[in-house]
């Protein structure tokens, strides 16, 4: 399988899925994969903007202890920033919520499924 965003897709975390988030994984679409971390990761877009420019994305998957992940699921996927500093205090803020075990509560009306 080929991963479209490869070149500008930055992993910053893959962290252990807590006891509650778990419970509530088991009942969502996220169910079947098994998952036991979380990945968050930034994603760069260069479509339409200047050259030499990029607007970021965060997303969050479920992933296995190694990082394995499916790119075309993400859990969580923000929308469209213009500055990278945006997209890591996002990123931050989500590493936060999963330490914390309350990522699965959060930003619940932007999961994708």
């Amino acid at each position: 399988m080929n991963f479209p965003y490869y070149r500008d897709f930055y992993p910053k975390i893959i962290m252990p899925i807590g006891s509650n988030d778990t419970a509530l994984l088991k009942e969502s679409p996220f169910a079947e994969t098994g998952a036991t971390h979380w990945l968050i990761a930034l994603q760069g877009d260069h479509e339409g903007v200047p050259a030499g420019c990029c607007n970021w994305k965060v997303l969050v998957y479920t992933s296995d202890p190694d990082g394995t992940f499916s790119w075309d699921k993400p859990y969580y996927a923000s929308s469209l920033m213009e500055s990278i500093d945006s997209a890591i205090e996002l990123a931050q803020e989500f590493e936060s919520f999963g330490k914390n075990d309350v990522l699965c509560t959060m930003g619940s009306d932007k999961k994708i499924s």
